[in-house]
């Protein structure tokens, strides 16, 4: 059962606060170093680095609304970097569930809070992501609006017009359906929660609260009433999205001309079934979803190749960086969505939730 603690927003500054948390929180556990979003000078916008002494936490903000690359891709150095090290590491949702699927796929690998190996786990942080603009479009927010540059605006956004879906956010974010994350040891709600006043400190469980220490580090229980605003305003949120992924999905008038437009990609599938990853589209360097390799077509039969293809989609996390790296600006978000979203409902199948095994495993 969940543990819902609250975090008192001191002068007004939820950032500083968490910075502050993050920081009592490290001494306490004893972490040797974290994985986590810092924030680019000048605004532009964030990077995923490593931290490995907590007075470096000031620059720490996961709560920007932008994404340059989806971090699951550099949990597997991160660990291996740090052996027999204390980690931590703070993921967006669909980050986490792309890690989820990594894991599942032996691809990532670590020891998880539970496994009881004190010093040696790598802790899940995760915030509720209501969404994030393009680089551009935060740049050009950010320097309209010098003054609150640094808040969370788009949990203010939400906060405001009762989970409206900005059309300003990028499309996979408009299509997402899982804003708040699943898995994580600690959850940083924010969706429904008055930015200025608190923020949620969500433990997975009880023994997880314990061991986290996060008593200690926080204000209060939440009450009842917080965590069911938290709750609502999550659940009005994906019917929201829900609809508006509907929404794009009949309007691409460009979807069949778009998808002529992949099979400049299409020779260069990767073929091997591993090579079908979130990884795969997810490092900072990718050349595209479809274009990354350099294989031939026909190197491994057809139905290998969809079955692989297939595979994928259902791991979709849904982070949109295959449409980002994209070479020939294909609308890749609403493609992948179509197709991802047909291929999990046939087989019950939710990307991200530890408790389902890989479809083609049972």
């Amino acid at each position: 059962m969940n543990v819902n603690r609250i975090l008192q927003i001191r002068e007004g500054d939820a950032v500083k606060t968490f910075q502050n948390f993050l920081g009592e929180w490290w001494g306490r556990i004893e972490l040797d170093a974290m994985l986590t979003p810092v924030e680019l000078p000048d605004h532009g916008g964030v990077s995923p680095q490593v931290i490995s002494h907590p007075e470096d936490l000031s620059k720490v903000n996961p709560f920007i609304p932008v994404m340059l690359s989806n971090s699951a891709s550099m949990i597997e150095g991160f660990v291996r970097d740090h052996p027999r090290s204390h980690l931590a590491a703070i993921l967006r949702p669909c980050e986490l569930r792309a890690l989820v699927e990594l894991k599942k796929r032996n691809r990532v690998h670590y020891n998880p809070t539970s496994s009881g190996r004190r010093n040696e786990n790598l802790e899940i942080i995760s915030v509720d992501c209501p969404g994030t603009f393009s680089l551009v479009e935060y740049t050009q927010h950010a320097a309209r609006h010098q003054h609150d540059a640094e808040i969370i605006e788009v949990e203010l956004a939400y906060g405001r017009q009762n989970s409206y879906v900005p059309y300003q956010v990028r499309s996979a974010c408009q299509m997402c359906d899982s804003p708040g994350p699943l898995g994580a040891d600690i959850v940083i709600g924010t969706i429904g929660i008055e930015p200025q006043g608190s923020l949620l400190v969500i433990a997975r469980d009880e023994e997880t609260d314990a061991r986290l220490r996060l008593r200690e580090v926080t204000y209060a229980i939440a009450t009842e009433q917080q965590v069911v605003s938290r709750e609502v305003m999550v659940g009005k949120l994906v019917d929201k999205r829900a609809q508006k992924r509907a929404e794009l999905i009949e309007a691409q008038a460009r979807q069949a001309e778009d998808m002529d437009t992949t099979r400049r990609c299409l020779p260069a599938v990767p073929s091997a079934p591993t090579a079908w990853m979130p990884v795969r589209y997810t490092t900072a360097n990718s050349a595209g979803c479809w274009a990354s390799a350099k294989r031939a077509r026909g190197a491994h039969p057809l139905l290998s190749e969809l079955v692989s293809l297939s595979r994928w989609l259902a791991s979709c996390s849904g982070c949109g960086m295959c449409q980002e790296a994209c070479e020939h600006n294909v609308s890749l978000t609403s493609l992948v969505t179509v197709l991802s979203h047909r291929i999990q409902s046939q087989l019950h199948y939710k990307p991200g939730d530890p408790a389902q095994r890989l479809p083609w495993m049972t």
